[in-house]
C-alpha cells in the first residue's frame, strides 16, 4: 500500500543520509521508524495498564517466598 506523508526538510534529509549508510530506500526507513513507533507504543499502553492495575491491587509478596529471597542474599555491613 501506498501513501503520501509530509516531511519538514531537515528531516528528510537526516532521513536521506541515514537511508544511503543503511543502503536502504527513504520509503524503507519510514516504514522501519513507524512499525518501531508502533511496537514503543503498544509497550507503553502495557505499562500504563500495568500500572492501573496494581494502583488498585496490592502487591503481597509470600513469606516463604521472601524469605528464601533474603537467605540467599549476601550479609552486608552498613555504615552511616
Amino acid at each position: 500500500m501506498n501513501t503520501a506523508i509530509s516531511l519538514d526538510i531537515n528531516v528528510f534529509r537526516e532521513a536521506e543520509q541515514e537511508a544511503d549508510n543503511l543502503r536502504i530506500s527513504v520509503t524503507e526507513l519510514c516504514s522501519m521508524a513507524i512499525q518501531a513507533f508502533i511496537i514503543n507504543n503498544k509497550k507503553s499502553t502495557l505499562t500504563k495498564e500495568l500500572d492501573a492495575f496494581y494502583s488498585t491491587h496490592k502487591a503481597v509478596i509470600d513469606d516463604d517466598i521472601m524469605q528464601a529471597q533474603m537467605a540467599i542474599l549476601p550479609e552486608e555491613d552498613w555504615e552511616w
